[in-house]
């Protein structure tokens, strides 16, 4: 899977530096200048420049990528309000579960906070 990673705002700059170590793409909304951007407004640049999202806000993210009909993926870091080395070891186990995919297209990835890693269809058929 080498499809480039966009940081929501609402988790640690160290993902990113996470997903460089790892050899993927990143970037992250407040390095794209994006901070405070309505959701909505993201996912234009989301899917115009074909990124695999990672937020912890699955309340929206889920409504406004249920509406797509293809997508690049939506990774979840189910708890919110976690330290950032927290968000680090939840990210990591992504990575380790998305690496020998050949991308994460129409799915979604929620990792949980035991380190559990899920990946569904999204939107469900």
């Amino acid at each position: 899977m080498r499809d480039p990673f966009l940081i929501d705002e609402c988790l640690s700059p160290d993902l990113v530096a996470l997903a460089h170590a790892r050899g993927y793409d990143a970037s992250h909304v407040v390095f794209r200048g994006l901070t405070g951007t309505a959701d909505r407004d993201l996912l234009p640049i989301i899917r115009h420049e074909g990124f695999v999202f990672v937020t912890n806000n699955a309340k929206d993210f889920l409504k406004l990528y249920a509406r797509e009909n293809i997508h690049a993926g939506l990774v979840i870091i189910v708890p919110g309000g976690i330290p950032a080395e927290v968000q680090v070891r939840l990210f990591a186990a992504v990575l380790d579960e998305v690496e020998a995919m050949a991308d994460l297209v129409n799915r979604i990835v929620e990792v949980f906070s035991d380190g559990s890693v899920e990946i569904r269809d999204w939107p469900m058929e």
